[in-house]
């Protein structure tokens, strides 16, 4: 137990180091963040949950630096069951197959300037972390992903 809140609070803080270097290198998109905040926050001190869930802006920049910065690059680790064969490689069963996430993340072929810090590509999308279409996996997918996600990102979020 002790493992998985360490593995999460080490998560939000490498999230927050890499989201406030990428906010500190795009100008436009902290004073936007911080507009959104100022604007849901009304002079109070603090987020309440309720005001949490509308920051869209927020969600979007933590995505962008977990697509970014993926706090394990390479998440997936599978044993092929039988002989396969995937883009003409021939994989003999009972492989170890790594999936590269930080390389699937930085995809041209799906993400536009994938080496950008562009916050504004999660807003009004579908995309989540369960990479139920491989394109934002920083915390695994399927059966093997992360069981902290939420943990993670509510801490970096508050």
């Amino acid at each position: 137990m002790q493992d998985m809140f360490t593995a999460g609070t080490d998560t939000s803080s490498t999230l927050l180091e890499w989201a406030m270097s990428e906010l500190l290198r795009h100008p436009e998109a902290l004073k936007k963040l911080q507009e959104e905040v100022r604007r849901f926050t009304q002079g109070r001190a603090s987020v309440n949950d309720h005001n949490l869930d509308k920051m869209g802006y927020l969600k979007a920049v933590i995505k962008e630096t977990l697509r970014l910065h993926p706090p394990v690059p390479l998440p997936l680790f599978r044993e092929s069951t039988q002989d396969v064969k995937i883009n003409g490689y021939g994989i003999a069963a009972r492989t170890q197959v790594i999936t590269n996430g930080w390389a699937i993340q930085r995809d041209p072929s799906f993400w536009e300037d994938p080496n950008e810090c562009r916050p504004e590509r999660f807003l009004n999308t579908a995309i989540d972390f369960r990479g139920q279409h491989f394109q934002l996996i920083p915390f695994g997918a399927g059966r093997g992903s992360c069981p902290g996600i939420q943990f993670a990102t509510s801490g970096a979020e508050l």
